[in-house]
């Protein structure tokens, strides 16, 4: 597949928002964490609120770099 650099460009920028998706929700696991020790009820409550807001903006941007991904790949294929 021959690709354009615009084309290499945003392979680059796809590969770093799902790399950055993946961070997104490993901090979330990590700093999700620290509330779920606590015995509060509060506390807990807010850890899954952080947990779950994390992991969902997480899973958003690893589908928004795989969708461009596959975009990009389509358009060159259709342009050979």
């Amino acid at each position: 597949m021959d690709i354009s650099p615009e084309e290499y460009g945003a392979y680059w920028q796809s590969s770093l928002r799902i790399a950055a998706g993946v961070l997104v929700i490993g901090f979330g696991d990590w700093f999700g964490s620290f509330f779920f020790e606590q015995s509060a009820l509060g506390a807990v409550g807010l850890g899954l609120v952080i947990y779950v807001g994390l992991i969902v903006v997480g899973c958003f941007l690893i589908t928004l770099g795989g969708a461009r991904a596959v975009r990009t790949a389509v358009g060159a294929e259709k342009r050979r």
